[in-house]
């Protein structure tokens, strides 16, 4: 029995060193190392070549490395496998991690933190009055695990805790607005909007110039799930335009985000290179080894994304 690693673009070699200590009646085989595909029971990847995964015939379980399942579900290779669980890692430290980019962010915006690094720079001694907490609405757009997550330490650092999602959902001391008939309100409604959605047919560019259009001047944007759940033209104009205040930009249509992007260059705006959650080996190839565990004792993974 084997597993196959491959974690393009990170380095591989934690996610061995912890997968074969845990499980170590398993070979834990690189893609260059797999000589018999036939080996291979379980696949533990993320960004994974297209195709690549018909090539193994008896392969259990796919671990798709991260919470974003879109780069998978547009691999061809899952029409070929029939009764194999796709399962998406709940890291609890990611969660953590991209809570702290939130609410990061939503303080820096509330308190204008900005103001005061170039008051510094200038030895200009000033304050300035800014709302207050309690008075601050953070919405948090999509209520999977970890929007759930953020919208729960928002509420509890002390601001207004939003939240939207497709379909209705409770969330206690949260209030919840649920359907595309409530969206724009929301978004009305909001000193800062948290994006959280995932990437999929529908959410496809769903923040565009008609969302932005309703949002207030004074509001910004954190996006912290999929690039292309915003509209990059969209946003660039709306942040020239001043029909929102400013964003703190993790994720682009396009990554690494183009040189010539504007979005670089203006001051409003906080570019960072996909980081708000990353994937510390040490703990998340725990998971991984837990639901493998379950399988190998004939229980269900968690949490299952899709059955090929």
């Amino acid at each position: 029995m084997a597993i196959l690693l491959n974690v393009v673009g990170y380095e591989n070699a934690p996610w061995v060193e912890v997968l074969q200590r845990e499980l170590p009646t398993f070979k834990v085989l690189e893609p260059h190392q797999v000589e018999d595909p036939a080996e291979i029971t379980y696949a533990a990847i993320w960004q994974h070549p297209y195709n690549d995964l018909q090539r193994y015939p008896n392969l259990k379980g796919i671990m798709n490395l991260g919470a974003g399942a879109d780069h998978i579900d547009q691999d061809p290779a899952l029409e070929h496998l029939s009764g194999v669980p796709v399962v998406r890692l709940i890291d609890p430290d990611v969660g953590i991690d991209m809570a702290h980019y939130a609410l990061y962010w939503a303080m820096h915006f509330q308190r204008d933190y900005e103001l005061y690094r170039h008051q510094s720079q200038a030895r200009k001694w000033g304050r300035t009055m800014r709302p207050r907490a309690c008075d601050w609405r953070i919405t948090v757009l999509g209520l999977g695990r970890i929007g759930r997550f953020i919208a729960e330490q928002v509420r509890l650092t002390g601001f207004v805790s939003q939240a939207w999602n497709r379909s209705p959902q409770e969330l206690p001391g949260v209030e919840v607005f649920a359907g595309y008939d409530q969206l724009d309100n929301v978004l009305a409604n909001s000193d800062v909007v948290v994006n959280c959605l995932p990437l999929n047919q529908e959410t496809k560019g769903l923040l565009d110039d008609e969302r932005f259009k309703v949002m207030p001047n004074s509001a910004y944007l954190i996006n912290i799930s999929r690039g292309a759940v915003v509209n990059e033209q969209a946003i660039t104009h709306a942040l020239q335009a001043g029909q929102i205040a400013g964003a703190a930009l993790d994720c682009f249509e396009q990554e690494p985000l183009n040189e010539s992007s504007p979005l670089w260059d203006m001051p409003n705006v906080y570019v960072t290179p996909h980081m708000s959650g990353a994937t510390f080996a040490r703990s998340a190839a725990l998971v991984v080894v837990e639901n493998i565990n379950k399988m190998e004792r004939g229980e269900a993974p968690s949490p299952i994304h899709r059955m090929t």
